[in-house]
């Protein structure tokens, strides 16, 4: 049998996909930049572990494979896709391949703008914890509790509960079974064309959709014959919080008279229990089972991921990248004490000249007098986007009562350090360097990490 060959496979998204494959039983392989750049070596250790081959992203992969996985993250031109037209070899994007992994399965596939990987990991972790058993995709490993690399699990069920992202150009081809949306806000499209994107995916849930009913964008989709599950913080819903508290590293409500606990702060949080919880329910779980297992949910790496917390000093390390997104996680932070600072890696020249004045408004509007904001280079992974607005540009379009500088790279940041901002927090996506930088920040002011 020859092997199933992914193309980016330190991709989180990829490299769950290729576990499961891995786990199916089939032979795999896979390539990275940032393997051959001697990065994410923890990553590929982990892969190599579950038998996954690691080649040179040089086209040597695709000699041997008979199918090949390709990350949207990389370019058409680099030597493995190359490689693959010479040969002939079919090459399917994720979220086809996805589609193949949830082919006859009992599907529950979390979509919406903000908040898929979390949901998705607290639907797969209440319900692996109440003993159904299921398989996932997710977008980001859990900080403790699956082997491998903790973003997905191959389940003895039919139950598949996955990540449905819109930029797959395929969401509307799920058709799953149960189906959220957690919310709806420009991201990777503008808002008319999620409407449209979003529209479809209601459409083709075959049995249950649930939607935030406090989200307008959201609440407005129509299923189709499927039943419409609503849940909801502040407006009518099936499944709406009640008695809500928000504390410094957790949260708590109570739903139809069951009370529930989740190790996680900030009210975004709320909103991707309740979704998680909401088609839980749907596929038939009991709310008292569910309360049991979100009470003891680990987390998800890179979401609010606190990597060292005392009295003096907090470090955050956290993916924020978008407008909706970064709002959140600064009024998280803000529970952990002030005053902030926020060191924030822009993702994309494209998503930042598109999104400059949302993203501004979020950072303008989420920081308080005597926050810092120092901004990093834009990450740059390739691609024709005009590097004509950068960190340095973006600044200036940042108003309100915090201090904003653009730094030249992640070292000028240790010139920055001061124990008296006990709260620091890096944002942004993708780049191995930024979790890496966080535990630098803590070596250095906190004497751990």
């Amino acid at each position: 049998m020859k092997n199933t060959h992914f193309i980016g496979i330190a991709g989180t998204g990829m490299s769950a996909l290729a576990q499961l494959a891995r786990w199916g039983g089939d032979p795999v392989s896979g390539s990275d930049r940032f393997f051959d750049r001697g990065e994410n070596l923890d990553l590929r250790s982990r892969l190599a572990g579950e038998g996954i081959e690691i080649f040179p992203q040089d086209g040597s992969g695709i000699e041997p494979a008979g199918l090949a996985v390709s990350s949207a993250a990389v370019e058409a031109d680099i030597p493995d896709l190359r490689a693959a037209g010479r040969k002939g070899l079919p090459v399917l994007s994720r979220g086809e391949y996805l589609l193949r992994l949830a082919e006859g399965k009992v599907s529950l596939a979390v979509a919406g703008t903000n908040g898929k990987s979390t949901t998705t990991a607290l639907l797969a972790w209440i319900l692996e914890r109440s003993g159904l058993d299921p398989g996932c995709a997710m977008g980001a490993p859990l900080v403790r509790g699956w082997s491998g690399w903790g973003n997905a699990r191959r389940g003895g069920s039919d139950l598949f509960c996955f990540e449905a992202d819109e930029s797959d150009g395929v969401l509307d081809r799920y058709r799953p079974r149960y189906g959220v949306v957690t919310n709806i806000s420009p991201d990777h499209f503008s808002l008319d064309r999620l409407r449209e994107i979003f529209a479809r995916f209601a459409a083709g849930c075959r049995e249950g959709l649930a939607v935030n009913n406090d989200c307008p964008e959201s609440r407005a989709l129509s299923p189709g014959r499927a039943r419409k599950i609503t849940f909801a913080v502040d407006s009518a819903a099936d499944f709406r919080a009640r008695n809500v508290e928000l504390r410094r590293t957790s949260l708590s409500f109570c739903l139809d008279g069951v009370d529930f606990q989740l190790p996680l702060p900030g009210r975004h949080n709320l909103y991707n229990l309740l979704a998680a919880v909401s088609l839980a329910a749907a596929a038939g779980l009991d709310l008292e089972r569910a309360a049991c297992a979100a009470a003891v949910f680990p987390g998800l790496k890179r979401r609010l991921e606190v990597i060292f917390d005392s009295p003096e000093l907090t470090v955050i390390d956290d993916y924020s990248h978008n407008p909706a997104k970064i709002a959140a996680a600064l009024a998280a932070a803000h529970g952990f004490g002030s005053p902030l600072t926020v060191i924030y890696q822009p993702h994309g020249y494209g998503p930042l000249g598109r999104f400059r004045r949302e993203l501004a408004a979020a950072f303008s509007a989420g920081l308080e007098e005597g926050d810092r904001l120092f901004l990093l280079p834009v990450y740059y992974a390739g691609g024709t986007a005009a590097a004509d607005f950068g960190s340095g540009e973006f600044a200036a379009e940042i108003n309100g009562p915090a201090a904003v500088r653009a730094l030249p790279g992640c070292e000028a940041v240790f010139d920055q350090l001061d124990p008296a901002w006990e709260v620091y927090i890096v944002m942004g996506a993708r780049d191995p360097n930024l979790p890496l930088l966080a535990r630098r920040i803590a070596a250095a002011l906190g004497g751990g990490g």
